[in-house]
Parts: structure tokens; sequence; C-alpha cells
């Protein structure tokens, strides 16, 4: 009789030893995941308060050895819920199955930036009139740094940049994507209303750099990598133009286009007061 109890304690002792192997995957799969998160996240704050160089923490680390943790997060974490589902369902498969959806979600991450790439034209430069090109003045041209793109009267795609926008002018680029980035010339801004477009700017979360009666400078910073885009605003009698540049040198994905266009519709948006535009 003993000797029956523990032949029927062998299967039972060695389906206990692959539970606690299952499980112990599990939670491996499930802390990768969560390190790759936490480092990617990390690598996003510490590039954002600028303790790294967006050249370090968004193309090296981010893009560069990024997806290469996410993938091996990914398959590890596949792995994992296979092997839970015939093993230990019950207590494993929970686990590694957060580490599926942790690790999926990072790679879909990177999935939509790359289609973000294909869907935008790799530019870094938004103007609403090019006839008259907007410049910076020497103060903001030094803010911006020697490593920031050119700001030029013309600028124009590097031909084995794009198959579809190589060689073309950001001019007719703009017309193209960005419709609503054009002059303002049916609601003029008079000297008055100068101290009113800087307190819209400061709203929308923009430093204002400098001012004056025909001019107005400031840099919006956003809230995951720290990216920069300077503004410049040109007041004129009877019309006003806006245009946005990046600071680091990387296709922009829209968000020059929607900075102008979100400023245009503002100063649309303030009251005409008398004497304007005459």
């Amino acid at each position: 009789m003993p000797q029956d109890n523990l032949e029927a304690d062998v299967p039972a002792q060695s389906s206990s030893r692959k539970k606690k192997k299952g499980f112990a995957f599990a939670h491996l799969a499930f802390m990768v995941a969560v390190i790759t998160a936490l480092f990617l996240m990390g690598v996003m704050m510490v590039t954002n308060l600028g303790y790294v160089s967006m050249d370090l923490g968004f193309k090296t680390l981010t893009l560069g050895i990024g997806p290469r943790m996410v993938l091996a997060s990914l398959v590890v974490s596949a792995v994992s819920l296979l092997i839970s589902l015939f093993m230990c369902p019950t207590r494993c498969a929970p686990w590694a199955f957060a580490a599926v959806v942790i690790s999926g979600g990072l790679w879909g991450g990177f999935a939509f930036y790359h289609k973000a790439l294909k869907d935008h034209p790799p530019i870094n430069d938004v103007a609403t009139n090019w006839d008259r090109p907007l410049g910076f003045s020497e103060r903001m041209m030094s803010i911006r740094g020697a490593d920031a793109p050119p700001v030029e009267d013309l600028p124009r795609v590097p031909r084995n940049e794009s198959l579809d926008w190589g060689g073309k002018t950001i001019a007719a680029i703009n017309e193209a994507t960005c419709p609503a980035a054009k002059t303002i010339r049916d609601h003029p801004i008079i000297e008055g209303q100068v101290d009113a477009v800087v307190a819209m700017l400061k709203a929308s979360g923009y430093r204002v750099w400098g001012t004056s009666p025909w001019r107005v400078e400031a840099t919006y910073q956003d809230k995951f990598y720290g990216f920069k885009y300077d503004m410049v605003i040109r007041i004129d009698p009877t019309s006003v133009d806006v245009r946005s540049v990046s600071r680091y040198n990387a296709p922009d994905l829209g968000a020059n286009c929607q900075r102008v266009t979100e400023i245009v519709q503002k100063i649309k948006a303030m009251p005409v007061l008398p004497g304007a535009g005459a």
C-alpha cells in the first residue's frame, strides 16, 4: 500500500514542478515587458528634461534600441502565454497575457510611428506665406543654435530623401498638405492687440522670446520628448502671417502644420478692433 501511494505521488509532484516553472516563466515575461516599458518611458523623460541629447534619447535609444527590446519582449511574452495555456492556465495565463498586452502595445506604438512617417511629408517647416518668407531675428536664431535645421527663404526636400516629395519645395508641399496655413487677410491685428497675441500664445503653452509692433517670436515644447517648435508671427497693417520651424532636424509628422493652423484659428477668433486694416 505505501508503494502504491508513492507511485501516485510522482505524477502529482511532476505536475506541481511544471506549474511552478510555468509560473516563473510567466513572471519573467511580465517583468521583461514592464522593464522595457519603463526603459522607454525613462528615456522619454530624461530626453524631455535635457539630461541626454535628442540624438541619443530619441534616435539611438528609442528608435535604435527600443524596437529590438520590444520585439524580444513580445517573443518572450508570446512563448510564455503558449506555455501558460498548456501548463497552468489559471495561475500563469493572466501574467503572460498582461506581458503580451504591454509588449504588443509598445510594438503598436512603433508601428504607428512608422505609418505616420509614410503618411506625412518629410518636412519640419510650415508657413502661411512663401511669396514673402518669414524669418527669425538674430536672437531667435541664436536660441535655435547651430545644430537646428536652417531657416531658408525657399527650402526644398532633397531629391534622395523621398520618392513622393523629393525635389519639391516646402511651399508646394505646404499647399498640398496644410491647406489651412494661409495668410490672414480678413482679420488684421493692430498694435494695441500685440499683447493679446502674446497672452494667447502663453495660454497655448508657448514661451514668448520677443515682441514688437510687427513681430512676435515664441517656442512650443511638446510634453513627450520635448521637441521644440519655433514660431514667428508677422503683423502687417492689412495681414498676419505665421511660420513654425522645428528645432530638431527630423520629420515633424504634421506637428508644425497643426501649430500654424491652431494659431491662425485663434488669431481669427480675436475681436476686430476699430482702425484695424485702415
